[in-house]
């Protein structure tokens, strides 16, 4: 299913959550939605699955808004931080629900599942540890099987075995049944490598939308001299300038990869969370000009 978001605001008496934010998904793809506590990531995914409304602009799901259109909404599973089940039923009773509302529910493939995490279908919810409840989400954002299927902070409580686990679930059903799948996450460099697309907010607006191999290979961080860094700067955007000792230090995006013609300077690879630390910090210092 295919994603347009146009000009985008949300707003909340006095404050823009969401400021005409405008980009386009195409799936099947797992998708990094990404950007700092604040930055609009759970408005938009509110507003994308249907249980809020944008104060202007749009939201379409191929070419039909979301919002108050209940064929689009089964179409969609979004599994929040927390807050995803009542405390009062059991296990049993949230995937008799499941199978209910979503109209490609899995029951095999949830019955699997708990096995792999563990899972007793008799436990109340309130009974439960935050890992326990957070696996309960991933098995049901899994077995949905919706076609854009959305995690955000799906696995607070986790360990990292259980993380790990996720993340293994999470390439195996995008093999066996292609949906678009969202991420939204502070574990960016644990994640990074699921991602095919990127995108990050920041207090509000679109800052970067690229594919993940395209960041890769587009932005890199080089050190060397300062006469040898400007000469392979020049033409690229420099996102951040440092110096460390007697060693200069940019990170740059250039449109098209860039050799080293000098010997001086070592290219590094810039990791998905110093990108969103360096873009958000970059964006604070526009606007407090």
């Amino acid at each position: 299913m295919n994603i347009k978001v146009n000009q985008l605001t949300k707003q909340y008496r006095q404050r823009k959550v969401l400021d005409e934010v405008s980009f386009e998904l195409h799936g099947p793809a797992i998708i990094g939605f990404l950007g700092h506590n604040g930055a609009g990531k759970t408005s938009f995914l509110n507003i994308l699955s249907g249980l809020v409304e944008q104060s202007s602009g749009s939201v379409e799901v191929d070419g039909k808004p979301v919002f108050n259109h209940a064929e689009i909404m089964k179409q969609i599973c979004f599994i929040a931080e927390t807050g995803n089940f009542p405390l009062h039923v059991t296990v049993d009773q949230v995937l008799k629900m499941n199978k209910l509302f979503f109209p490609n529910w899995n029951e095999g493939l949830a019955e699997e599942l708990l096995i792999q995490f563990s899972l007793n279908k008799r436990d109340k919810i309130k009974t439960m540890s935050k890992g326990m409840v957070s696996a309960l989400g991933v098995i049901t954002g899994l077995a949905s099987e919706a076609p854009i299927t959305i995690f955000d902070e799906p696995y607070i409580g986790m360990d990292a075995s259980g993380r790990q686990l996720f993340y293994e679930l999470l390439v195996e059903q995008q093999a066996i049944e292609p949906r678009t799948f969202i991420l939204s996450t502070h574990l960016i460099d644990e994640a990074s490598n699921l991602f095919e697309d990127v995108l990050i907010l920041h207090e509000g607006k679109l800052i970067l939308h690229k594919p993940y191999e395209e960041i890769q290979s587009s932005i890199v961080k080089v050190k060397g001299r300062l006469e040898d860094i400007e000469a392979y700067v020049a033409g690229g955007m420099i996102i951040h300038r440092g110096q460390f000792m007697n060693e200069h230090i940019a990170v740059v995006m250039h449109d098209q990869p860039t050799a080293i013609t000098q010997a001086s300077l070592k290219l590094e690879a810039v990791k998905l969370q110093e990108l969103l630390v360096l873009l958000s910090k970059n964006k604070r210092r526009e606007l407090s000009r």
